[in-house]
């Protein structure tokens, strides 16, 4: 399965458009349609924002491993500690935090930081 095969796979679990993803990783959606079709190779600061849009390794889009290395323990584990840290009080308020998915975790986190940097002006 070829980089293209990867992206297409990727972009139709998330149920999205060649013309949504072309939007979304700032490209041509000419281009991205010869990506997909193996027509044009990924250039390196493409497979990096692919890579980042997916939430997946480079080696997994390079064909280089199978496993889907999404990193959702640590990320969700990561702004845990980060809202503990800069916003001790937040426990209170959402009750239970730790119960809380990664995207939700990390939404808590930038609404709190938001809410806070507004307080300041």
């Amino acid at each position: 399965m070829g980089i293209g095969d990867r992206i297409i796979q990727l972009r139709e679990a998330k149920q999205w458009s060649q013309k949504e993803l072309a939007k979304i990783a700032q490209i041509n959606v000419s281009v991205m349609n010869r990506i997909e079709a193996g027509d044009r190779p990924v250039r390196g600061e493409e497979l990096s924002q692919f890579a980042s849009i997916f939430e997946v390794s480079t080696d997994f889009l390079l064909g280089r491993t199978d496993e889907v290395e999404r990193n959702t323990v640590d990320e969700r584990q990561h702004f845990l500690e980060k809202i503990q840290e800069d916003f001790p009080e937040a426990d209170l308020m959402f009750n239970d935090l730790a119960s809380f998915s990664s995207e939700d975790i990390q939404d808590v986190y930038d609404y709190i930081k938001f809410k806070k940097s507004q307080k300041r002006k």
